[in-house]
């Protein structure tokens, strides 16, 4: 078969959308000093990137918290990459179900909201 993978869009698939989100994210890491404050840029069910003069290196294990509105969600995390503005993190798993609930609730909250800007409302 033929063209099977190509997305439709032409670009490279990711496996989830990234919707743009500003609010301060916690991340703990073994190798922080208490909690580190971050910027949230962009966030999809797969992962998030943080603004962040921190350094971390790729691969690390951290503990994202993340608010939005009135949802609270914890998640694990993995470094995948590191530039000089922040961090790229996929996520593994909530530390909960609940909490993998609430990130699922933001994504579609954002799905919404962008689907309604679209439309010119």
């Amino acid at each position: 078969m033929h063209g099977a993978h190509s997305s439709a869009t032409g670009e490279p698939s990711r496996p989830h959308t990234r919707y743009s989100l500003a609010t301060t994210v916690e991340i703990r890491a073994s190798g922080l000093p208490g909690t580190v404050l971050a910027q949230l840029s962009n966030i999809s069910l797969s992962g998030c990137y943080v603004s962040t003069p921190q350094k971390l290196a790729e691969h690390t294990r951290v503990r994202i918290v993340l608010h939005s509105g009135s949802l609270k969600a914890e998640l694990w995390g993995i470094i995948q990459r590191q530039d000089r503005d922040g961090l790229g993190i996929r996520f593994s798993n909530g530390t909960t179900v609940e909490d993998w609930k609430a990130l699922e609730s933001i994504i579609e909250h954002l799905q919404t909201k962008k689907q309604a800007t679209s439309a010119g409302y």
